[in-house]
């Protein structure tokens, strides 16, 4: 059986539908929260323990559901999406209710049969039109060349697809973060960047890894909000110090476990 606990440190977080808010310091529950640099949406999971039935049963699927979370003062959201699934079971003597959260609508199933764009065609136009499909507003578009497709463009198939293929003959990366398509390379953007050391949340020493000739670190730190798909990181540790572009990482949050935001970052 978990226990509440007195004192959360300061912690908060608070998972928000359906006109109601489960706030960690009333609520036993805990999450996770992926983030990654690619079209295909990420899915988290958020366990909820001994809720009411009334309150189970409206959580429902496909409503929109979002988290805030952070330090007392100084809270943000790390997630805004749709529930995909919602199951509850016994576990000794608790009920935990699990709540699994896309961060955009399924998009699997978002095919277009055959669309034919005329020649000149530039790739933004394309990428527009496929974002209106599939519903998601274009936060930023950075392309690195607008490429024209001279002998014009057969869209065909899953629209995440097609928006990733696109892309690339741009050049640019693509990838979908809290509802939003973003469209540019993970080192471009008028991003903030946030200064990480043991003295603003670093834990433990970074880990290298190169991959297919991209170097960079594995880092874990206290859960940081301001951390996500894009974010410039500027590192000062003993191992390293220098500016970082987060690729991927995951917020995981709880009472009295994990509170933390692990990421990959690439020089």
């Amino acid at each position: 059986m978990r226990i509440m606990a007195s004192r959360n440190f300061g912690r908060v977080a608070e998972i928000m539908t359906a006109n109601m808010k489960f706030m960690l310091d009333k609520y036993t529950m805990e999450g996770s929260v992926p983030f990654d640099n690619d079209a295909l949406p990420n899915e988290s999971e958020l366990r909820l323990w001994n809720l009411a039935q009334t309150t189970i049963n409206n959580i429902k699927r496909n409503a929109v559901i979002m988290v805030n979370a952070g330090y007392s003062g100084d809270i943000g959201l790390i997630l805004h999406g749709r529930i995909s699934s919602v199951r509850t079971k016994w576990e000794g003597v608790d009920k935990i209710t699990t709540i699994n959260v896309l961060d955009s609508e399924d998009l699997s199933k978002r095919e277009v049969t055959e669309i034919a764009f005329a020649k000149g065609t530039l790739a933004s136009a394309i990428i527009k039109q496929m974002a209106g499909y599939i519903g998601l507003p274009v936060a930023q578009m950075t392309l690195n060349q607008d490429y024209r497709y001279q002998d014009g463009y057969t869209a065909k198939g899953k629209v995440t697809d097609i928006i990733t293929e696109v892309c690339k003959d741009c050049g640019t990366s693509c990838f979908i973060n809290q509802s939003k398509l973003y469209v540019r390379n993970l080192r471009s953007g008028a991003d903030g960047v946030f200064a990480l050391s043991p003295d603003t949340g670093l834990i433990g020493s970074p880990e290298y890894f190169e991959d297919n000739g991209i170097q960079g670190f594995k880092i874990q730190a206290q859960l940081q909000r301001r951390l996500t798909t894009a974010s410039v990181i500027n590192l000062t540790c003993r191992e390293w110090s220098g500016k970082l572009h987060v690729r991927s990482g995951s917020h995981r949050f709880s009472n009295t476990g994990d509170f933390i935001t692990e990421v990959e970052a690439i020089m």
